[in-house]
């Protein structure tokens, strides 16, 4: 079992069944059973809570409706295709004025391009109550206006806007978010059940930490 799964001890809610959909199988059509075996299958081995007697077929159902802005499609006779990624680098550009207003707790350094730390508050609030200072943080890059980014990516497909924490300006992003990946996997702090390759068990204040021993030895 990996020790980093972000749902050890949860139950399996449409919430963290659409968030298991996108992972296992975005890109790709499927039937309802197949989801529904698999997902839970996953979702127990890795040490999430499967309720006895839970009506997993309204779980899915719910998850699908959670989704219907994200990409995924009713083929008709039990049949769904999902296509997420496609999706998730559509810029919202009805929402600029939102974007522009969009909080972000801390921005630092300088140049043209930037690496961003997002999280979503459940995951900080549950570490919390475990007594944990480390919780789900992705940490991306961009060459583009950062918010934009984070708030295309992110889209309507939670049920919670990202929570951007921290913004590092730089002259090269690449290096710059590689550099951060490099060390917290040498930490052991990749989540490597997570979808995508960007999120890891940290804080925005580890990362300004890194951020700055990084410069300085540049």
């Amino acid at each position: 079992m990996e020790k980093e799964y972000r749902y050890t001890g949860v139950e399996l809610t449409p919430n963290v069944f659409a968030d298991l959909l996108i992972f296992l199988f975005d890109g790709k059509q499927f039937n309802r059973q197949t989801a529904i075996s698999q997902i839970s299958e996953y979702h127990k081995s890795h040490g999430g809570v499967l309720k006895q007697g839970k009506d997993i077929i309204t779980v899915f159902k719910k998850a699908t409706q959670k989704l219907r802005d994200c990409g995924i499609q009713n083929k008709g006779y039990g049949t769904w295709r999902l296509n997420y990624k496609e999706k998730e680098t559509t810029v919202l550009e009805s929402n600029n004025k939102e974007q522009d207003s969009y909080p972000v707790d801390k921005e630092i350094g300088k140049g043209l391009f930037s690496v961003y730390l997002y999280y979503y508050d459940s995951y900080k609030e549950l570490a919390e109550l475990k007594g944990q200072h480390f919780w789900q943080c992705k940490i991306g890059r961009t060459d583009i206006e950062p918010i934009q980014r984070i708030v295309g990516q992110a889209g309507t497909c939670y049920p919670e806007l990202p929570h951007i924490a921290l913004i590092m300006y730089c002259d090269n992003s690449s290096q710059l978010e590689a550099a951060f990946h490099a060390i917290l996997k040498v930490q052991k702090k990749h989540i490597e059940s997570a979808p995508g390759k960007e999120w890891f068990m940290t804080s925005p204040e580890e990362i300004e930490r890194l951020f700055y021993l990084i410069i300085e030895n540049q």
